[in-house]
């Protein structure tokens, strides 16, 4: 069996952390097994399942700029210690560090971006100090999308043999649409009567939820039965709250928190938001696709994220009541339909791309034994 180490900050669900997950869950594990680095102290959402699954979490000292030595030292007698075939690094400042120790020790090592640059020109600036050199350190390029790949990578290493796209995949069948689930969760739910707008992402700033809330109250003052239902969690779920309550929508405004139930959420809604400033693809927009939704994008949201003909990408400069009016106009004569075989014909169905995973991990280095 081949060990492949997975780094990455917590394994909560988020989405590069889901995407993982859901490639976990469907490798063949009797010859491709997960291990996982973090760098946190506390309980993930999913470290229980990774346990249960035969995973391996090791916990890192959590990086503060200031430590970034110390931090160099900890994978120098970590690799010493655990000599990885494979070390698949979800990119992030600490790549060049960690992945340099472990190909030292002889490893094959990936860098995957998840995540376009952001709009903030001080984020970028920080990020690209510390994760620049990962692009002459790795030997394995992935990205969500071309464009991600572009950003964190640049546009040699991404026209070379050595990068590729790899889909954020959804296990599609948990998401397919029918008429009977949606009513019958909208009845579980005391909804039956209701207009479900619906947002699934962290509450941090590149999700946009101030927009989101000024959209859904345009919506709202045309239909007096319309709900918002949020789920997720983050640095700004307060603030939001707070939004929320000056704009008295307390009563039509849902916070959800962390769900583990996201296909029936998708089913439940009868729109999606999704008006982020940023995203590398944005997994929760296949999602909301695999379950039939129309789907409401920004124009920051990648092309390669459109996978139906129910996705309306409009600008944000367009303002939260042009959304609204569009929002209304297209659904009053929406039919909603199963949309599985759209998912799969675009690549975003996770048995294939795990399949994929997994063959690439064993052709690099074949297999091996337990490490």
């Amino acid at each position: 069996m081949l060990r492949v180490l997975q780094v990455i900050g917590k394994m909560d669900r988020a989405g590069a952390e889901t995407i993982i997950m859901n490639i976990y869950r469907n490798i063949d594990r009797s010859k491709v097994q997960f291990d996982f680095m973090v760098f946190s102290s506390e309980k993930g959402d999913y470290d229980d399942e990774i346990l249960q699954l035969g995973g391996n979490i090791y916990r890192m000292t959590a990086f503060k700029g200031y430590n970034y030595f110390r931090l160099c030292e900890e994978f120098r007698k970590f690799f010493e210690k655990y000599p990885y075939k494979v070390v698949h690094g979800h990119i992030g400042s600490l790549a060049p560090a960690y992945l340099k120790a472990a190909k030292k020790r002889g490893a094959y090592t990936i860098a995957h971006s998840h995540a376009t640059k952001s709009n903030r020109k001080l984020e970028n600036f920080i990020f690209n100090i510390f994760s620049y050199r990962v692009r002459y350190i790795a030997n394995y390029f992935f990205a969500c999308s071309k464009q991600a790949g572009i950003d964190r990578f640049g546009n040699k290493i991404i026209n070379s043999e050595r990068f590729e796209v790899v889909n954020n995949a959804i296990d599609s069948e948990k998401y397919k649409y029918t008429l009977e689930r949606h009513e019958k969760l909208k009845k579980k739910y005391g909804l039956e009567n209701k207009l479900i707008i619906g947002h699934v992402g962290r509450f941090s700033p590149e999700k946009n939820h101030k927009f989101v809330i000024d959209v859904f109250e345009e919506i709202y003052i045309k239909d007096k039965k319309s709900i918002l239902m949020l789920a997720g969690r983050g640095i700004e779920e307060e603030s939001i709250k707070k939004y929320v309550s000056e704009k008295c929508l307390e009563k039509q405004v849902m916070f959800l928190g962390v769900r583990n139930d996201i296909p029936d959420l998708m089913n439940l809604f009868d729109v999606f938001l999704f008006p982020s400033f940023y995203e590398g693809l944005g997994i929760v927009g296949i999602e909301a696709q695999a379950a039939g939704l129309p789907c409401f994008f920004s124009e920051y949201i990648p092309d390669e994220a459109v996978v139906t003909k129910h996705v309306w990408k409009q600008s944000l400069k367009k303002g939260a009541s042009k959304w609204a009016d569009e929002i209304i106009k297209i659904i009053s004569d929406f039919q909603r339909e199963n949309s599985k075989s759209n998912i799969v014909k675009a690549g975003y169905d996770i048995e294939n791309i795990a399949n994929e995973l997994q063959c690439f991990y064993l052709n690099k280095v074949g297999e091996n034994k337990d490490i």
